[in-house]
């Protein structure tokens, strides 16, 4: 990852942590004044934001460090494993809500909503403001960890809007049921949010393919290059928010070593520029010999 984009995902980072930091403060005092288990829920969801947040800046700066002998590919990898543990821990905070829900539905208490409900308020403002600016880093440094960081602040804004109405709602009708329903809900949508992004990190963590849009590019430079006579054994993946491409190349058999070096090192240049922040290893084949090959072993013929 390059010197400029680190920084740039490193304040972002730092600015998600402290926003994030400010509003689970918010919300505990408010839980415990008012008494509302809807508030509670988001507060603890939203001290695990902070952990997550501060997991984020470490996982970060390790991301960034260069490969080493014992890390040839880079550090990458780290930032999808950070996000697959912040994926994990709001699961494990989720269950915990859910006990604590139906041990308020059993014993269902007044609660000072007018408290709550400012909390919230402000809660829901300062992600909105967050999460806009953390979204456009995001896309700019492809960073896995900010698109986390821009999940979480989504989720705790919906949240957030849905106790508030939550509280609104028992304000004018003192339905003392309401609090911890809508505790409930959120916190299984908040799961299922969960749960979805475990599955999108799991996907570059097991070293999956490059969506096809991006393939495609690959293809249409190699297609659109007039040395390349054919390429085979195409092999994609992402580490961290960095690609890596891997294929064998086929060019013409009569080119001098020198000039076939030459073309290698331009379609290398060309297929990292088609994808930006890209690694590419290609061997390269004589087209003929290795049609030759083919034939002779595996009794394959010219197309």
């Amino acid at each position: 990852m390059p010197g400029e984009t680190t920084r740039r995902t490193l304040i972002a980072a730092a600015v998600s942590l402290a926003a994030t930091t400010v509003v689970v403060v918010v919300k505990l005092i408010a839980a415990v004044s008012s008494g509302s288990v809807s508030v509670l829920a988001e507060g603890l969801q939203s001290t695990v934001d902070v952990l997550m947040s501060l997991l984020a800046l470490v996982t970060i700066r390790y991301a960034a460090m260069p490969p080493d002998e014992e890390h040839p590919y880079g550090h990458g990898k780290a930032e999808l494993l950070a996000g697959a543990f912040q994926m994990i821990l709001v699961l494990g905070s989720a269950a915990f809500i859910l006990f604590e829900v139906g041990r308020r539905w059993r014993q269902t208490e007044a609660i000072a909503w007018d408290w709550a409900a400012m909390a919230m308020g402000y809660a829901v403002v300062s992600n909105l403001a967050v999460s806009a600016w953390i979204r456009k880093v995001a896309r700019e440094t492809e960073s896995p960890v900010l698109h986390s960081e821009v999940q979480h602040l989504n989720a705790d804004t919906l949240t957030s809007v849905g106790v508030l109405a939550g509280l609104i709602v028992y304000g004018f009708t003192n339905l003392r049921w309401i609090d911890p329903l809508v505790a409930m809900l959120f916190t299984l949508w908040a799961i299922v949010a969960a749960g979805r992004q475990l599955r999108a990190v799991l996907h570059p963590l097991m070293d999956g393919a490059l969506p096809p849009v991006e393939r495609r590019r690959l293809e249409e430079v190699l297609d659109a290059h007039p040395e390349v006579r054919g390429y085979h054994a195409l092999k994609t993946r992402m580490i961290g928010a960095h690609r890596m491409v891997e294929l064998h190349v086929m060019l013409d058999d009569a080119l001098p070593f020198v000039q076939a070096h030459e073309i290698a090192e331009q379609i290398e240049k060309h297929l990292r520029d088609r994808l930006g922040n890209a690694s590419v290893s290609i061997h390269y084949e004589p087209y003929e010999a290795e049609m030759a090959h083919r034939a002779r072993e595996h009794g394959e013929s010219k197309n």
